[in-house]
């Protein structure tokens, strides 16, 4: 069996040096632009190519994350920059908008794509449109199990990778607009605002249910224990979370997993708990293992806290001027840090402790009872805890060091008088041999020796070899000068480099993607319906087209002289879980690739479109319209047909959402579910409408019938205004996404949209709405 490769993250030098050194196989990391964690430090242009040689020497891949989604004007910008990263022989690029896969994976024909986990891809057709597409890997959705990711090795001739460590959100990826709504930071181009790590209220039609709470924050993935398991899948890529996280969590994350494979294959049956706990000391939000290997909801969430826990350490017995008297279960010392827990939290470094005595001390024991300097009011019975442990932070610095020896090497001398000097190494991968131009002479005086050569030889500096063996042959009786001796080194040493670092010519082709739209210039005012009730006033209402999510069970046929549409799930993980039977709106990419007899299709947004390239692309698969991403501004959006025209002469079918409370999430993890204590499908969010509650307003929760919670935003857009803007930008269709509105509502924003088209007067009384990035 092919062992996985441990791939680490690094969004710093040193957690870059320090993932190396600690055993990983591989390295993800990001530029300043295009890459989903725009706020790390993340590397420029020359560090990236200094980076990828450094690691290539270690015999290390380096993967470049560029998977936001891509305006049309950062094209350009985008593949300049990916080709110098091609032209520095970078391994992968990792992925997110579909028409930059094509492009690269025509474009960049020696270099290995990878689709992100922005993708979302959770089923086998939607991984056989990626490899279509030329992707070499795809990066499973977290929310996967491993039942489908086995049946999908099976199936599919391509590399999977998933996530086994570190942070989870809590939408699914690539479907997460709330940070992007609310707080015009949006996840999918790299700059989340983590909502979802707020405290919120449950609420069941009017009544609070329990206090506000960390509802809808995801504990920290943790797999360790079972990394069997995920070896015997026959995954081919184990990723650790962590482009934010610090240098310490990198390496000692990369020490723990690479521990666990590396005794897999040596058959060794080792006692985890130590690596554990170093785990929790660097970070951890409490541990789940997650939907992967299907955890239920009560135990994903930690409702407690967002952020770091640390490990416990002790109780807080009394509190008096500054000072809380602890009782520690561990030690502690100046330079740890603390965070005391309890009716009120503290956080803070360790500067001053002393013993009842008076005694000031650096150091406490465990079992003792000291005084540590608090400066504000904490509580008897409050727990301590240890957030950083800094005998652990110093352990791991030798790892964060460019000059850690890493790559053992042997060696062969030979030093006979009226021969040569040769020097021989081998990394068991590459050989090099080197030798002096002249013949070694006679010693008068000081002979070389086997200990003197082999002493000057072993001095390999700042480069990561080290001699396993380094063999002298000599007759002891020829004279080496060190200048000589240092330079047979320097030479075999540059050669050896040479050649670990070496890789085939970039190779950067012409791409090409053709326009499947045949353009309809009609416009039309379409309608998405939640409910069998919607369904019939719309129907009523008189629109050209009304969708209807699947949880409703329709005949279109009862709706005559109307275009009656289902609309496919965004999430389908039962492998066979649907089939395209007609004319369909299609919200995620297994459908585009599953509608193998080429009924029409109409794409959601959430396929996120956001550029002409990727437009085009979709196009080819029998669809005849597109929805746009609410990713787009105006400016964007007004600029998107003329573009589109002028790159494949051609315009585009074009749908825009104009009305509707937004998705903000769409997630496998239930706050109903977690807060009753219940496994998955217990179905009581169809018996009552249950609500998550912030300071901005309520969120209604609304199962997408596969016991997928959606996320819907307090407040409508409303883009009523831009009506005839958006139609002089070659927008034809409108849409109005009904969720929660009664029919009253219904038919007081058809009416007014109807009067809008038609350039007559409208009214619509919305107190409250939102109009998107346009504003």
């Amino acid at each position: 069996m092919k062992k996985p490769e441990l791939l680490a993250p690094a969004g710093t030098k040193e957690a870059f040096i320090g993932a190396i050194n600690a055993g990983a196989n591989a390295i993800f990391m990001a530029g300043h632009r295009f890459g989903a964690r725009a706020f790390a430090e993340n590397f420029n242009q020359d560090d990236l190519k200094q980076a990828i040689e450094y690691a290539h020497l270690r015999g290390v891949s380096v993967f470049i994350v560029v998977n936001t989604l891509t305006f049309d004007d950062e094209v350009e910008d985008l593949l300049s920059y990916t080709d110098e990263l091609v032209k520095a022989h970078v391994d992968a690029l990792i992925v997110q908008d579909i028409g930059m896969i094509s492009i690269f994976a025509q474009r960049y024909p020696n270099t290995a794509i990878h689709a992100s986990t922005q993708v979302n891809a959770h089923n086998i057709h939607h991984v056989k449109f990626l490899k279509e597409l030329g992707v070499k890997r795809v990066i499973l959705a977290r929310e996967t199990s491993l039942d489908v990711i086995k049946e999908i090795k099976r199936t599919v001739d391509i590399e999977l990778e998933v996530f086994i460590h570190g942070a989870l959100c809590v939408s699914f990826s690539g479907n997460c607009l709330i940070s992007s709504i609310l707080n015009k930071r949006s996840g999918n181009r790299g700059e989340c605002a983590y909502n979802c790590r707020l405290p919120y209220k449950l609420i069941k039609d009017k009544t609070v249910i329990g206090e506000e709470s960390y509802l809808m924050s995801a504990k920290d993935l943790m797999t360790l224990e079972y990394i069997d398991e995920l070896i015997e899948a026959g995954i081919d890529s184990f990723k650790i979370e962590g482009r934010m996280r610090k240098k310490e969590y990198v390496t000692q994350t990369t020490m723990a997993y690479r521990l666990a494979i590396d005794a897999y294959y040596e058959g060794k049956n080792i006692q985890l708990d130590s690596q554990i706990d170093k785990l929790k000391r660097v970070f951890n939000r409490d541990y789940t293992k997650g939907y992967m290997l299907k955890e239920i909801p009560k135990d994903l969430n930690n409702d407690f806290r967002p952020n770091h826990m640390g490990v416990p350490i002790g109780k807080v017995i009394a509190y008096e001027k500054n000072l809380a008297l602890v009782q520690l279960s561990e030690g502690l010392k100046n330079g740890d840090g603390f965070r005391i827990v309890g009716k009120h939290d503290y956080g803070n470094m360790v500067t001053y402790m002393k013993r009842k005595n008076n005694t000031i001390i650096k150091e406490a024991f465990k079992g003792e009872t000291i005084y540590l300097e608090v400066k504000e009011q904490v509580y008897p019975d409050s727990i301590l805890y240890k957030t950083l442990d800094s005998d652990l932070e110093k352990d791991l610095v030798m790892y964060q060091s460019s000059a850690f020896k890493l790559i053992p090497i042997t060696g062969m001398v030979t030093a006979y008088i009226d021969k040569p000097l040769t020097l021989s190494l081998s990394d068991g991968d590459h050989q090099v041999s080197v030798s002096s131009q002249n013949n070694l002479e006679y010693a008068m005086n000081q002979p070389a020796t086997e200990a003197s050569i082999a002493q000057n030889i072993s001095k390999l500096g700042g480069t990561p070899f080290y001699f396993d063996t380094l063999t002298v042959y000599t007759d002891g009786a020829c004279f080496i000068p060190v200048k000589e001796l240092n330079e047979l080194r320097r030479l075999a040493v540059e050669s050896l480099i040479a050649q670990r670092i070496e890789r085939k010519e970039a190779f950067i082709q012409p791409y090409s993607i053709q326009n499947g739209f045949n353009y309809v210039e009609t416009v039309k005012l379409v309608a998405r319906v939640h409910t069998l009730d919607q369904l019939n006033v719309a129907y009523k209402l008189g629109l050209d087209e009304i969708y209807f999510e699947d949880i409703i069970d329709v005949n279109p046929k009862d709706y005559p002289n109307t275009v009656v549409r289902p609309v496919t799930k965004r999430i389908i993980e039962d492998i066979d879980g649907f089939d395209i039977t007609g004319p369909t709106m299609v919200s995620e990419l297994g459908g585009i690739y599953q509608n193998q007899k080429r009924y029409p299709l109409v794409t959601d947004e959430f396929i996120n479109i956001t550029n002409i390239y990727t437009a085009a692309l979709i196009s080819t698969y029998n669809v005849e319209r597109i929805a746009l991403s609410s990713e787009l501004d105006l400016d964007h959006v007004l600029r998107f047909s003329k573009r589109y025209f002028n790159r494949f002469g051609a315009y585009p079918n074009l749908e825009m959402v104009v009305y509707g409370h937004k998705d903000l999430m769409i997630s496998k993890y239930c706050p109903v579910a977690k807060t009753f204590g219940y496994k998955p499908n217990c179905r009581l969010c169809f018996k009552d409408q249950y609500y998550l509650q912030d300071h901005i307003g309520k969120y209604a929760l609304l199962n997408d019938g596969h016991c997928n919670m959606r996320v819907m935003d307090p407040k409508p857009l409303l883009l009523i205004d831009y009506l005839e803007t958006l139609k002089a930008a070659n927008i034809t269709t409108f849409r109005m996404d009904f969720t929660t509105e009664t029919e009253k509502e219904m038919k007081a924003i058809v009416y007014a949209f109807k009067s809008a088209l038609a350039q007559k007067p409208y009214k619509l009384d919305l107190p409250r709405f939102r109009t998107g990035h346009f504003e």
